[in-house]
């Protein structure tokens, strides 16, 4: 997206655009921590927390549809293909980013 807005600066100037998955790559925190598993390798349990908590949001979805209107941009990637590029570029970078892997 950012390119495109460089391309045609006047168009896009001072525009504020929500640039996310939205619905059709929407995972639910079960789902993505079946992806991670799967990318991992690696698997951890996952328990229930029956009530919620006053900050919890029950679910969000980006609304693309002024960016998709104004430059035509849509989500490219699977969830799937973000969640590899991530752990590989962890993998690749592990010892720049050790102070942070430790946590």
């Amino acid at each position: 997206m950012l390119i495109l807005q460089l391309q045609d600066v006047k168009r896009h100037n001072g525009q504020i655009y929500n640039v996310g998955g939205g619905r059709p790559v929407s995972l639910s925190l079960r789902e993505l921590t079946g992806l991670c598993q799967e990318v991992t390798g690696r698997r951890i349990d996952i328990t229930q927390v029956p009530q919620n908590r006053p900050a919890d949001i029950r679910i969000y979805l980006t609304d693309n549809a002024k960016v998709t209107a104004a430059a035509g941009w849509t989500p490219q990637k699977t969830p799937l293909e973000i969640i590899t590029e991530i752990y590989d570029w962890i993998r690749a970078d592990e010892t720049i980013l050790e102070r942070v892997l430790k946590y």
